[in-house]
Protein backbone atom coordinates (compact mmCIF):
# COMPACT_ATOMS: atom_id res chain seq x y z
CA UNK A 1 0.00 0.00 0.00
CA UNK A 2 1.36 3.52 -0.69
CA UNK A 3 1.54 6.22 2.03
CA UNK A 4 -0.87 7.99 0.38
CA UNK A 5 -3.36 5.61 0.34
CA UNK A 6 -2.51 4.26 3.64
CA UNK A 7 -3.15 8.21 4.97
CA UNK A 8 -6.81 8.48 3.15
CA UNK A 9 -8.24 5.28 4.43
CA UNK A 10 -6.49 6.88 8.04
CA UNK A 11 -8.42 9.46 7.59
CA UNK A 12 -11.58 8.06 6.57
CA UNK A 13 -11.72 5.63 9.89
CA UNK A 14 -10.76 8.68 11.72
CA UNK A 15 -14.05 10.79 10.41
CA UNK A 16 -16.29 7.48 10.57
CA UNK A 17 -15.30 6.81 14.12
CA UNK A 18 -16.71 10.13 15.40
CA UNK A 19 -19.34 10.90 12.74
CA UNK A 20 -20.62 7.52 14.54
CA UNK A 21 -19.92 8.34 18.27
CA UNK A 22 -22.09 11.42 16.95
CA UNK A 23 -24.71 9.85 16.11
CA UNK A 24 -25.04 7.57 18.69
CA UNK A 25 -24.83 10.37 21.31
CA UNK A 26 -27.32 12.69 19.79
CA UNK A 27 -29.93 9.63 20.11
CA UNK A 28 -29.11 8.98 23.66
CA UNK A 29 -28.42 5.55 22.90
CA UNK A 30 -27.06 3.40 26.28
CA UNK A 31 -27.43 0.30 25.76
CA UNK A 32 -24.05 -1.30 25.01
CA UNK A 33 -24.65 -3.79 22.51
CA UNK A 34 -26.99 -1.23 20.71
CA UNK A 35 -24.26 1.32 20.63
CA UNK A 36 -22.27 -1.30 18.76
CA UNK A 37 -24.73 -2.40 16.09
CA UNK A 38 -24.84 1.23 15.38
CA UNK A 39 -21.96 2.17 15.43
CA UNK A 40 -20.64 -0.52 13.09
CA UNK A 41 -23.66 -0.32 10.94
CA UNK A 42 -23.61 3.73 10.30
CA UNK A 43 -19.59 3.49 10.41
CA UNK A 44 -19.92 0.96 7.59
CA UNK A 45 -22.27 2.97 5.16
CA UNK A 46 -20.03 6.18 6.20
CA UNK A 47 -16.58 4.15 5.07
CA UNK A 48 -18.22 2.65 2.12
CA UNK A 49 -18.98 6.55 0.59
CA UNK A 50 -15.25 7.37 -0.03
CA UNK A 51 -13.87 3.93 -0.45
CA UNK A 52 -15.99 3.05 -3.42
CA UNK A 53 -15.28 6.78 -4.60
CA UNK A 54 -11.94 6.25 -4.41
CA UNK A 55 -12.12 2.82 -5.93
CA UNK A 56 -14.03 4.35 -9.14
CA UNK A 57 -11.74 7.25 -9.32
CA UNK A 58 -8.63 4.54 -9.62
CA UNK A 59 -10.34 2.11 -12.10
CA UNK A 60 -11.09 5.71 -14.41
CA UNK A 61 -7.35 6.48 -14.07
CA UNK A 62 -6.17 3.24 -14.79
CA UNK A 63 -8.63 2.87 -17.97
CA UNK A 64 -7.55 6.38 -19.02
CA UNK A 65 -3.80 4.79 -19.04
CA UNK A 66 -5.01 1.94 -20.72
CA UNK A 67 -6.55 3.98 -23.73
CA UNK A 68 -3.80 6.62 -23.85
CA UNK A 69 -1.44 3.64 -24.68
CA UNK A 70 -2.53 2.53 -27.83
CA UNK A 71 -2.98 6.40 -28.73
CA UNK A 72 -0.40 7.45 -31.65
CA UNK A 73 -0.60 10.99 -29.40
CA UNK A 74 1.40 9.16 -27.45
CA UNK A 75 3.72 8.44 -29.43
CA UNK A 76 4.33 11.17 -31.77
CA UNK A 77 4.52 13.76 -28.63
CA UNK A 78 7.52 11.86 -27.82
CA UNK A 79 8.88 11.47 -31.15
CA UNK A 80 8.43 15.61 -31.23
CA UNK A 81 10.59 15.91 -27.99
CA UNK A 82 13.81 13.97 -28.92
CA UNK A 83 16.34 14.33 -32.18
CA UNK A 84 16.15 12.34 -34.99
CA UNK A 85 18.24 9.63 -34.12
CA UNK A 86 18.66 6.49 -32.31
CA UNK A 87 20.46 3.67 -31.74
CA UNK A 88 20.11 0.50 -34.37
CA UNK A 89 20.41 -2.72 -33.05
CA UNK A 90 20.65 -5.54 -35.74
CA UNK A 91 21.53 -9.12 -35.20
CA UNK A 92 23.93 -11.28 -37.49
CA UNK A 93 23.94 -14.38 -38.84
CA UNK A 94 25.95 -16.11 -36.05
CA UNK A 95 23.61 -14.47 -33.59
CA UNK A 96 26.68 -11.47 -32.73
CA UNK A 97 24.65 -7.56 -32.09
CA UNK A 98 25.86 -5.04 -33.49
CA UNK A 99 24.47 -1.47 -32.78
CA UNK A 100 24.89 1.73 -34.09
CA UNK A 101 23.63 5.73 -34.01
CA UNK A 102 22.25 6.24 -36.99
CA UNK A 103 19.92 9.47 -38.43
CA UNK A 104 16.12 8.47 -39.23
CA UNK A 105 12.74 10.38 -40.65
CA UNK A 106 9.72 9.52 -40.08
CA UNK A 107 6.90 8.06 -43.01
CA UNK A 108 4.89 11.09 -43.36
CA UNK A 109 2.18 8.34 -44.03
CA UNK A 110 2.54 5.64 -41.06
CA UNK A 111 4.09 6.72 -37.60
CA UNK A 112 5.16 3.65 -37.20
CA UNK A 113 7.56 3.19 -39.64
CA UNK A 114 11.05 5.08 -40.44
CA UNK A 115 14.02 5.48 -42.63
CA UNK A 116 17.58 5.06 -42.37
CA UNK A 117 19.88 5.31 -45.00
CA UNK A 118 23.03 4.24 -45.48
CA UNK A 119 26.04 2.46 -47.27
CA UNK A 120 25.14 -0.93 -48.73
CA UNK A 121 28.19 -2.38 -47.30
CA UNK A 122 27.66 -2.01 -43.82
CA UNK A 123 27.07 -4.68 -41.55
CA UNK A 124 23.86 -3.31 -40.66
CA UNK A 125 22.66 -3.61 -43.84
CA UNK A 126 24.17 -7.14 -44.35
CA UNK A 127 22.07 -8.07 -41.05
CA UNK A 128 18.68 -6.77 -42.06
CA UNK A 129 19.26 -8.40 -45.34
CA UNK A 130 19.51 -11.68 -43.88
CA UNK A 131 17.30 -11.75 -40.83
CA UNK A 132 14.94 -8.70 -41.31
CA UNK A 133 14.74 -7.84 -37.84
CA UNK A 134 16.25 -5.04 -35.41
CA UNK A 135 15.64 -3.09 -32.22
CA UNK A 136 15.85 1.07 -31.72
CA UNK A 137 15.82 3.47 -29.01
CA UNK A 138 16.17 7.34 -29.31
CA UNK A 139 18.48 9.70 -27.43
CA UNK A 140 16.03 11.20 -24.68
CA UNK A 141 14.89 14.56 -23.87
CA UNK A 142 16.88 16.32 -21.15
CA UNK A 143 13.98 17.86 -19.23
CA UNK A 144 11.69 15.33 -18.77
CA UNK A 145 13.60 12.31 -20.16
CA UNK A 146 11.14 11.42 -22.42
CA UNK A 147 12.30 8.54 -24.72
CA UNK A 148 11.06 5.71 -26.63
CA UNK A 149 12.36 2.22 -27.76
CA UNK A 150 11.39 -0.85 -29.59
CA UNK A 151 12.85 -4.74 -30.00
CA UNK A 152 9.59 -5.96 -32.09
CA UNK A 153 10.83 -4.30 -35.43
CA UNK A 154 10.71 -5.39 -38.69
CA UNK A 155 13.47 -4.10 -40.89
CA UNK A 156 13.88 -4.06 -44.81
CA UNK A 157 16.68 -2.81 -47.32
CA UNK A 158 15.47 -1.09 -50.47
CA UNK A 159 18.28 -1.36 -52.67
CA UNK A 160 19.30 -0.92 -56.11
CA UNK A 161 16.21 0.63 -58.60
CA UNK A 162 13.58 0.37 -55.42
CA UNK A 163 15.73 3.09 -54.10
CA UNK A 164 14.53 5.62 -56.51
CA UNK A 165 10.63 4.74 -56.82
CA UNK A 166 10.81 4.62 -52.60
CA UNK A 167 12.31 8.24 -52.87
CA UNK A 168 9.60 9.19 -55.15
CA UNK A 169 6.94 7.64 -52.92
CA UNK A 170 8.61 9.52 -49.66
CA UNK A 171 9.73 12.17 -50.34
CA UNK A 172 10.74 13.09 -46.62
CA UNK A 173 13.51 10.67 -47.00
CA UNK A 174 15.87 13.39 -49.16
CA UNK A 175 15.90 14.88 -46.11
CA UNK A 176 19.04 12.61 -44.77
CA UNK A 177 21.09 13.33 -47.87
CA UNK A 178 21.63 14.38 -51.14
CA UNK A 179 23.27 11.74 -52.70
CA UNK A 180 21.98 8.20 -52.57
CA UNK A 181 24.47 6.34 -54.78
CA UNK A 182 26.05 3.12 -53.19
CA UNK A 183 23.76 3.67 -50.35
CA UNK A 184 20.27 1.47 -49.63
CA UNK A 185 17.35 2.20 -47.97
CA UNK A 186 16.56 0.86 -44.56
CA UNK A 187 13.00 0.95 -43.69
CA UNK A 188 11.46 -0.02 -39.82
CA UNK A 189 8.06 -0.80 -39.35
CA UNK A 190 7.52 -0.92 -35.42
CA UNK A 191 5.12 -3.01 -34.23
CA UNK A 192 4.78 -1.93 -30.81
CA UNK A 193 7.04 0.73 -28.99
CA UNK A 194 7.71 1.77 -25.22
CA UNK A 195 7.50 4.95 -24.21
CA UNK A 196 9.36 6.51 -21.17
CA UNK A 197 10.06 9.64 -19.43
CA UNK A 198 11.62 10.65 -15.94
CA UNK A 199 7.97 11.97 -14.64
CA UNK A 200 5.27 9.24 -16.23
CA UNK A 201 5.09 5.57 -15.76
CA UNK A 202 6.29 3.32 -19.00
CA UNK A 203 3.62 3.14 -21.67
CA UNK A 204 3.26 0.31 -23.96
CA UNK A 205 2.37 1.55 -27.42
CA UNK A 206 0.82 -0.74 -30.38
CA UNK A 207 0.51 -0.07 -33.59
Amino acid sequence: MYPKRFIQLFIIFFITIFISLGIVSLFNVSDFWLQGILITIIGYIVLIIPLTTLTILKQRKKFSSNTDSNSDDVFNNTLAKVENVFVLATKSETGNLTASIVTFKQSASDDNVFFVVTGSDTERTANIARNGVAAVTTWYDEKTGARFSSKHVAASVIADDQVQATLQKHPEIKALGDNFNNHVIIQLTLDSALVESFRDQPIAVSF
